[in-house]
């Protein structure tokens, strides 16, 4: 193999070396030994926050450019929390197929895609083709983000209350892709009894009405007690409210559920309308228990990119939502204190040497 000199295979993201002398020694070594190349290029610190604008929180359907403040606020974030580098994208595109030949034509400079305010449905099939791929991860608030943050709490909350994932009755409200994800995350983590609810009330198998995929694939996978009937009914007795739709319960209803009951809050509603729980956690701007999005979104990139990996798997995900759970020292959990704050000190590292690690045994790592 060609070596280069010391000089040269110093990160070139710094401009440390000469141009075009060192640059192009640089290029020969990448041809002659590709992994070598991506170790030389600062591809593994790159990360796109891509945007369609199709659907940004509160807004909708605003287009490309009116979302584009949204992703260069992330990519902000992630620069600030991270040293990676994060670069906004804003693009004219509504179908997926344009989507996903849009992320490989751009796959040798990036070391994951972040995909930002795009519609679910849209997004999961970028998703799943993408990692099939198996060249470029891909993450999502809604279907890794939220899952990885959920669990993480719900871990917590649980030993607070002294009660275990696989007896606990939870009831998730609302029924769409991220209602899949998170059950998905869930059942992974053990959970056994998990009804997911939607305008209608509870779904179960042979449930009457307008159906899809997403709800026959839920029916198949939850409620297996098939309870029938209306939020209010579901959520009567149940140990854990997650609340995915904005549509808030009233408070009687919180007020009925069973004894030590968590509710984890990821819509827009308000805590004043709910009631009863003794242990409550909100992505609102409250003063303890933020369930926000940028807890692990620079973490769990930078873990990515360390490992070089391919894809972003379930075990990498299930790392960080550990990771983001032991931030909270057992002695220091309580009702008021499920997940650590954003201000954690060691946060990101945290995060990132947990996923680099799973990347790396469960086989996503280039580096192997």
């Amino acid at each position: 193999m060609t070596r280069v000199n010391s000089k040269a295979r110093k990160d070139n993201s710094n401009g440390d070396f000469d141009y075009p002398g060192d640059s192009i020694a640089i290029c020969k070594t990448s041809a002659i030994d590709p992994l070598e190349g991506l170790n030389l290029s600062s591809r593994f610190r790159t990360v796109a926050v891509i945007t369609n604008g199709s659907s940004v929180p509160g807004l909708g359907d605003i287009g490309p450019l009116a979302a584009l403040p949204l992703v260069e606020a992330k990519c902000r974030l992630i620069n600030k929390m991270s040293d990676l580098t994060a670069m906004p994208l804003a693009i004219n595109s509504s179908g997926a197929d344009e989507t996903i030949r849009l992320i490989d034509a751009l796959s040798p400079s990036l070391g994951a895609v972040n995909l930002e305010a795009f519609g679910d449905a849209g997004a999961l099939i970028i998703k799943r083709r993408v990692s099939e791929a198996g060249e470029i991860p891909i993450y999502l608030d809604s279907l890794d983000g939220l899952p990885v943050i959920c669990l993480a709490a719900l871990h917590n909350a649980l030993k607070v209350v002294e009660k275990k994932m696989t007896e606990v009755r939870i009831v998730i409200a609302g029924g769409a892709i991220t209602g899949l994800a998170l059950v998905d995350f869930l059942r992974l983590a053990g959970a056994s009894d998990v009804v997911v609810c939607d305008r209608l009330g509870a779904i179960h198998r042979g449930r009457s009405g307008p159906t899809n995929w997403v709800k026959e694939e839920l029916a198949s996978k939850t409620n297996p007690r098939q309870v029938k009937g209306s939020l209010p009914k579901v959520t009567s007795g149940s140990d854990v409210l997650i609340l995915l739709s904005d549509a808030s319960p009233p408070k009687e209803i919180t007020q009925a559920m069973a004894p030590k009951a968590i509710i984890l809050n990821f819509s827009s509603a308000t805590s004043n309308s709910l009631g009863g729980p003794l242990i409550y956690a909100s992505v609102k701007d409250v003063s303890f228990n933020l369930l926000t999005p940028a807890l692990i979104f620079s973490g769990l990139l930078k873990g990515v990119l360390e490992a070089k990996a391919r894809q972003l798997n379930a075990p990498m995900k299930m790392a960080a939502a550990m990771a983001l759970a032991h931030l909270v020292p057992e002695n220091c959990l309580s009702s008021n204190s499920i997940v650590p704050a954003l201000t954690k000190p060691n946060l990101v590292a945290a995060l990132s040497e947990a996923v680099a690690a799973a990347a790396a045994a469960s086989g996503a790592s280039r580096l192997l």
